[in-house]
Order: structure tokens, then sequence, then C-alpha cells
């Protein structure tokens, strides 16, 4: 609520002799002094009606409101506390159903939850007097509508049927099975009579708008049958030609009124969970495959500036095709309209041709890899989806995909809030917007700024940055961007662009005189930053390799770590993230001498590659993970996660200070304090009699540590990743078959590491404590993580 100031509430002849006096506007600084502790109280005045709901009250009124409704407190994040709490009432009046136990998980931990009887899976005899129907009518295989394909309990599986077979195993599993005697374990699927399986879904599904895939070629097979589409076209959806294991999007289910929960709260579907697609869902003309719960081809107007058409619906996957493509699809002979089909298969040796042929206007996924191949009749069909470009084939057809991580630490597509721009700061657009540019123009005139400049990237495309290719760069015998204001570069919300460097980026000021503690300072904001192997990017050099700046803060990026896994399950060369050197690369004594500042390098959730920084800089790394591609059972190489960039061997690398940190390599710094960390490989410190470290997990490989405390050391603290490899779904991510104290006893009474903050060991008890109150008597909870 907007408040007129004190001073201007006086009337006009006291504001016209306040000017006047001598010193002037002696009256507006006393009045603007009392204006903070004035509009503090209003806004807590005007705040206490908003507390009386839940919806709009501070977190700290939460608990208040609950224990009006009887409800017992929970800890940890407010957004599912305040849920808990809006829906006591509501899922108290449902206990004892299917549909009140999805929702309760769902508001407690804000992850995809599907509840199973699991009694509904064991296999019984039925009396062939006494059938017993499925639901309701016909005893099974006594509707008309059923066929073999379908499985009613007690049934067999239809093994002709893939996308049927697909759900074995998985929390939507409709084949029976014998009784599972074995002591329930709270992570495990153990079928019994009274168990109800909890399934939750922990990971993150990320969904990029708009993404050029990359174009790998176009294929005329030749005259081929009838329906057999004659050109192939292959795509590969991420534009650095990396695999990528596709997700689908998270949907409430549909209503049915026959199940638990009935028109209140539809159950969680099969085909709407945010978990990897199955190949054999995608098929089209399967009894059990749903390929429109995945994968949507919408079309594009490329005619207009900028171009339109790029609505998302709800699914994982969506295509979007240029709109002059739409006239040339003549549908073939006998169907009398055009219609895609689709097929989950595996793409991995699309070279040596598929196992079934390829059918005109059939689209072919493998979603395990994020590959694409599209069968056309026409060269002018395919013409529309693939274009040559100065040599090269460009890609005319843009995605939408989906991923997977653990958490929002490294660039995603997030939704990203920015304070309201100072007038004088200048904005740069970059993208397809009005006023848009590229990225490379709007890195022009950085020298001759007049103010502080903020970049703004407003798309998910790939950005390609040379800086040799602008004017007065070379300096100090490398190529730097001179800075004669702070810079931002930043990604608009729910964008994840795509920052590929011909060379390491270097920055500096324009003199080395004028920077000061606080000036200029760098920001890099929501990229996804690589070497550009096109230009090409020197081989083993980092990726930032100049930071002559007050202050580089790196929030919410990812500097490409390497180490991914490569499609035939090698592992990609690791690739260095920063390299910043004593002297802050001046070529000139005397520029080292008037630079004033001691660079402070901020890491805020994060994801880069080894960091080799000399010991006058300040290192501050916050819930990120730094990736030399060394776990805790791999054999030292020689390579270090956190060292020196001068003799990483024998020196030590600027003072570092750490909260939630997930270290894959050796760290071997001059001091540290911090809490929150797990190291895999060996951790040395010079100073270790001064500093303090908490709350963390060590290798116990010869550490050289300062005073530390409620840490624990491997092998004694069991500690297992999903996965160690960059670009994985569950890439850092703890396994609940870790040690308790680094799942629950870390910072705040939760997890180490980079993911900490997410306080999952949180949701999973406040779970628990719910579940005890809504178990009807007899009924055994079994909380199951899928992801």
């Amino acid at each position: 609520m907007s408040t007129v100031p004190l001073f201007e509430r006086l009337p006009e002849i006291y504001r016209t002799r306040d000017a006047e006096v001598t010193p002037p506007n002696q009256l507006r600084a006393y009045l603007a002094a009392v204006e903070g502790p004035f509009g503090a109280l209003h806004e807590h005045i005007a705040q206490l009606y908003e507390d009386l709901f839940i919806d709009t009250c501070d977190d700290w009124v939460i608990p208040y409101l609950a224990d009006l409704l009887g409800t017992t407190h929970l800890k940890g994040d407010p957004r599912t506390l305040r849920a808990d709490v809006a829906d006591t009432i509501a899922l108290r009046r449902r206990k004892g159903t299917l549909g009140a136990i999805e929702r309760l998980a769902v508001n407690l931990t804000g992850w995809a939850c599907r509840s199973v009887e699991l009694r509904e899976n064991l296999a019984w005899s039925q009396h062939l007097n006494h059938q017993r129907p499925d639901a309701g009518g016909e005893p099974p295989y006594g509707a008309p509508t059923l066929t073999r394909f379908d499985v009613p309990r007690g049934g067999t599986a239809p093994i002709r049927d893939p996308a049927a077979l697909a759900l074995l195993g998985t929390p939507f599993d409709p084949f029976a099975y014998t009784a599972d005697v074995k002591p329930a374990q709270g992570d495990a699927r153990t079928i019994n009579l009274p168990n109800l399986a909890i399934f939750l879904w922990r990971l993150a599904a990320y969904r990029l708008p708009r993404v050029r895939p990359l174009a790998k070629g176009l294929i005329d097979l030749g005259a081929q049958p009838a329906d057999l589409a004659r050109f192939a076209l292959r795509f590969d959806l991420h534009p650095l030609d990396i695999p990528v294991r596709l997700f689908n999007t998270s949907r409430p289910g549909f209503l049915h009124a026959g199940t638990s929960g009935g028109i209140v709260s539809p159950l969680t579907e099969a085909d709407a969970v945010p978990g990897p697609i199955l190949d054999a869902r995608l098929t089209s003309h399967t009894r059990a495959g749903h390929p429109e719960a995945y994968v949507q081809v919408d079309f594009y107007n490329a005619g207009v500036t900028p171009p339109t058409g790029f609505d998302l619906g709800d699914v994982g996957l969506q295509l979007f095709m240029p709109q002059t493509l739409a006239p040339l699809l003549v549908p073939p002979a006998p169907f009398p309209q055009w219609q895609w089909q689709f097929r989950g298969d595996n793409l991995c040796a699309w070279e040596t041709g598929l196992r079934r042929p390829l059918r005109i206007g059939e689209i072919v996924v493998d979603p395990d890899i994020g590959r694409l191949l599209i069968g056309m009749e026409t060269a002018a069909q395919a013409d529309e989806l693939m274009v040559l470009e100065n040599g090269s084939l460009v890609s005319r057809l843009f995605t939408s995909f989906t991923y997977g991580a653990a958490g929002p630490v490294g660039a995603h597509p997030i939704t990203r809030h920015f304070p309201a721009l100072d007038p004088t700061v200048e904005l740069r657009r970059v993208g397809e917007v009005s006023g848009g540019m590229t990225l490379q123009a709007a890195l022009d005139g950085l020298a001759d700024a007049t103010a502080p400049v903020v970049i703004e990237i407003h798309d998910s495309l790939v950005h390609r940055i040379d800086l040799s290719l602008l004017p007065d760069t070379t300096v100090d015998g490398t190529v730097s961007l001179r800075l004669a204001h702070s810079l931002t570069i930043r990604a608009a919300g729910e964008h994840r662009p795509i920052v590929l460097l011909a060379q390491p980026l270097s920055l500096r000021p324009v003199v080395a005189g004028d920077a000061t503690p606080f000036a200029p300072q760098v920001q890099l904001q929501g990229l996804y930053i690589a070497p550009d192997g096109a230009a090409p990017f020197p081989t083993g050099q980092a990726l930032i390799d100049r930071a002559a700046v007050a202050r580089l803060e790196i929030i919410g990026c990812t500097l490409a770590p390497g180490g991914h896994s490569l499609r035939n399950g090698n592992r990609a060369p690791m690739q260095p993230a920063l390299r910043l050197v004593d002297g802050y690369g001046f070529s000139a004594q005397a520029d080292i001498d008037a630079f004033v500042p001691t660079p402070d390098i901020v890491i805020q959730r994060s994801i880069t590659g080894s960091i080799a920084v000399d010991s006058r800089y300040r290192l501050d790394i916050q819930d990120s993970i730094v990736d030399a591609g060394l776990g805790f059972d791999d054999a030292p190489t020689g390579l270090f996660a956190i060292a020196a960039a001068t003799d990483p061997s024998n020196n030590w690398a600027a003072a570092l200070d750490f909260a939630g940190l997930t270290c894959f390599g050796p760290v071997r710094v001059a001091a540290v304090g911090g809490l929150g960390g797990i190291f895999t490989q060996r951790f040395e410190v010079l100073d270790n009699q001064r500093g303090c470290i908490k709350w963390s997990a060590f290798s116990s490989d010869a550490d050289r540590l300062p005073p530390n405390h409620f840490c624990v050391h491997a092998p004694d603290a069991r500690i297992v990743f999903t996965s160690e490899r960059f670009n994985d779904p569950g890439y850092a991510q703890l396994q609940r078959e870790s040690d308790r104290r680094v799942r629950e006893l870390g910072p705040d009474d939760d997890a180490i590491g980079a993911f900490g903050f997410l306080l999952e060991a949180h949701k999973w008890t406040n779970l628990h404590v719910r579940l005890r109150e809504f178990m009807p008597v007899g009924v055994r909870p079994l909380v199951v993580p899928v992801t």
C-alpha cells in the first residue's frame, strides 16, 4: 500500500519556508528520518488483517493458526507448512481415501505422489461359482469391451503389448504377485495385505520453452513402398549434442467417480508424472500406448517478428514446425487427413537403420538419449524442417522438452524476479523481442558505457561470443572485455540460454587505477556457459581465466564441467571452470600496483568445473557443485576441484568460505570456514589452526583439517549419489541408502551438500508424522522414492 510521505502532508507554507532557511531542507531531513519507523509501523498494522488468513499471513503466524485447528507443529519449508494448515480440515474429512493421502503428500513435500493399496496386486484364485467383479458389473473378461490386451484383476500379462509391460515394477503396475512376507522396508515396494505404498517423484522436471535442436542429417532412402517414408530427418534435442534423458510433465489426474477420492481429488495417472518417459508408452496404435500424453506437434509462424505460435502445452515434448509445412502435408491414401504417428525406439545407432521401417509422418523418439527421427514423403516437406546454411545443416524445427534434475542448482528455466532497475542503468535485450539484438552486439561498447549495463537474454537458444571480434579487446597480451562500469548478464524468467565461448571469458576495467573495492562488478545469472567446439575453444583452458574486477558473482549458472555420459557409455573429458592468477592478468607492473580491489569470487546455486584461484582472491561458494570428476572410489589423478592456479600441487588456493557444497575432487586452500560440505577426495588447509568447519563429510584420505565439529568421515559414514556424472537426472543427489547423519543431521537438521537448502529431510519427516495420523488401523504406509 502506497502512503503519502510525511513532509508532503505539511501545508505548503511550511515546505516553502523549509527550503528558504539556511541550511535548507532541515525539516524535510528530520521527517525523512522518522519516515522509516513510521512506514514500518504502518505496514505492520496493515499486515495484521492479512495474518488472519493462512494464504497471506507471515511465516511466523503459521503455527498459531495450526493451534487453532488442533494440528501438530511441523518444521521445514514455509510453503509446505502453509499448504498443510490450509488443507487440514478438508483432508480430515476425507481420511481413509487414497486421494487424501496423495494430496497430503503433495502438500508436505511438493513432489508428485501416487498412492497404491498393494493388496490389489496380490494374486488370488477365484471360485468359479462365485466370481468377483473387477469394478462392479460383469466378472473379469465378462465385459464386452475387454480384449486380450486388458489386464483385469487376476488376469495374465499381455506380452504382445510392450506399452502395458512398460508399467511392470512401476507405481502403476497392474499385474498380480504372490505375497511378500519379508519385513516391510520403508523405501521398497513390499506387496502384502496391510501395505499402502506412497510413491514419490523427488526429481524436479524442468521444461525448456523453445530450443533449436541440432540437425544431424537428412537422408534420402530412395524409392520406397507405399506408406513408407523416403526422407529421414535426424535431430538431437540438446543443441550441444549431449545425450539428455527426457521427462514428462506433472499434471493432475482425470476425474473417475469410481476411484478412491472420486470427483473430489483425482488420483495420479500413469502418463502424467514428472518421471522419465518410457519408450513403449510413446507408440501409437497400441492398446496401452498414450503418445498424446507425452508428445504434441504444433506449427509456428516465422513470417512475423517475433515469431508466434510457441504456446506451450502440458506434455513433456512439444515439436514446433514451420507453418509453411502444413499445406505440403498431403495424407497418403487411403487416409482422409494427415495424422502424425509416434514411436518410441532405440536411436543410439540410427546410422545403421531401424529395426522397423520408417513410415510417412512417423516421429520416432528415443527418450533415453534425446533423439528424434522424422519420416517425410517428399523433398519439399523435408526442406521445410532442415535447410543448408553456410555449408551446415540448420534445423527449422523447434522443440520444447523436459528434463530432470535434483533441484535448482545450475542453470534451469525457473521463475526469476528482478527488482526494478535504477533509471541510470542501461538495459540491453537479447533475443527476438522488441529492441532485441544478438549477445555479441550487446557486449559491444562496454568500455564507453556511462552507466552500469544489464544484458537480459529472452530465449533458451544458443548464443555465441567471440571477444576477438569486439573492438579494443586486445590488451595485456590477451583478449579481454574492458569494463567502464559494472556488467550483468542474466537470463529472463523461464529461460535457460546457452552461451558458447570462442575463447575464455576475460574481464578487466578500462583503467586499472579506476577500480575500487566496490566497482566494477560482474554478475552472471541463469546462464549455461560452455566452450564453443566450432571456434574451436582452446583445449584445456578454463571458461573464465581473468576476473580483474571488484566482484564476480556466478548465480544459478552452469559452467559446463564436462564429464557427462556419451552415447557409447564413456565419459566426456572434464572442463575447467575458473583459472585466476595473482597479478589479475595485467602485463604492466604499474597496472598491478594501481589495481586496488581484492576480487570476491561468489558462486551461488551453480554447477562448475574445477576452480583454480591463487591467493589474492576471496572465494565464497553456496549451495553449489564443483566437479573435477573424482568420486569417493576414484583414484587421484592429479586434478584438483579447488586449488591454486599456479603450481597447484605445492601452492595454496585463496581462502574459502562455503555453505552447502558438493565437491567431486581434492581441495587445497590457504584457509577455510564453512558448513554443509561433501568432499569426495583429500581436503587440505594450510592454516589449520584457525577457521572452523561444521556438518561436513570428508574422504579420510590424509585430510589436513582445521577445527571441525559434527563432521563425518568415509567409509564410516556411507555416502552414495544417484549419479556422479554431470547432466544425469540424479546428478549429485544423495540416495536414501546414504548414512543418516549425512541425510538428516547436517545444517538446520537436514542434508549435507549442495541440495541441503531443499529441506528434503524435513519433508520426509513431516510426511511420516502426518501419515501416522491419517493411517487407518492395520494399514502400514511404505514411502517409496521413484526418482
